[in-house]
């Protein structure tokens, strides 16, 4: 897979499908694997936060995901890529789960949120969750409940930057080979939260329907959009 350099990121750009082939190839594989899906908060937040940039620099596969990622590919390195939602991914990799006889631990958001989020995984893929907790703790958090689990797949959805922290910190502590971020993917998995239409997608505007729905939780949102847009058209001098 072909990488090239954004704001000091290392994105892996080409297909959906080639992306998601390199991810499971590296599961069977037993590689440990830490996945940033990279939207524009987490672009911006990596800009003006060294500490942060590193983690995410340490990650194995960072993926465009959101249109000024990928805009910020052909502006500056003139080739194209397909952008990688972290939802899309996850369903696909909980499909790969299912086929392969693996198990998932679901790390994140409200209780009644990431319970439902489960069974609902498990009413589409069969049994495929070995575990959930919510993401409301100090510290490490549920690290003997994950390896005691045995998951082999684990996603975070505790929001931008902590996810990506979290699993900075703690991925070497549990025998899961994939960690990945996920943002508010559970809220949507549950039904708690609708995800924008197809025709919005299409138009490069998801952001602003998860803004709409949550104003308050992603009050961030469209000021992060807008920086990266400006740091596209006037990058910084230095990171």
């Amino acid at each position: 897979m072909e990488k090239v350099e954004i704001f000091g990121l290392p994105i892996t750009i080409g297909t959906f499908s080639e992306m998601l082939e390199q991810i499971q190839s590296r599961i069977l594989q037993k590689k440990k694997t830490f996945v940033v899906t990279a939207n524009a908060t987490i672009v911006v937040t990596a800009i003006e936060k060294p500490e942060y940039r590193k983690i995410v620099q340490s990650a194995d596969l960072v993926l465009p995901d959101g249109f000024g990622v990928v805009m910020a590919i052909r502006r500056f390195h003139k080739k194209s890529s397909e952008r990688v939602t972290g939802i899309d991914m996850m369903l696909e990799l909980c499909k790969f789960a299912a086929k392969q006889g693996l198990r998932v631990f679901l790390l994140g958001s409200r209780q009644e949120i990431v319970e439902k989020a489960a069974k609902n995984l498990e009413k589409t893929y069969g049994n495929i969750v070995a575990g959930y907790h919510h993401g409301y703790f100090d510290g490490e958090g549920p690290i003997e409940l994950i390896s005691s689990s045995k998951a082999e797949l684990l996603f975070v959805g505790m929001g931008v930057p902590k996810q990506e922290i979290w699993i900075g910190k703690h991925f070497n502590k549990v025998p899961a080979m994939l960690a990945m971020g996920v943002g508010g993917s559970f809220d949507v998995i549950s039904g708690y939260k609708k995800r924008a239409p197809k025709i919005v997608q299409n138009l490069k505007l998801e952001w602003l329907y998860r803004y709409l729905q949550s104003p308050l939780q992603k009050k961030n949102v469209p000021r992060d959009v807008t920086k990266l847009l400006w740091y596209i058209l006037k990058p910084p001098r230095e990171l």
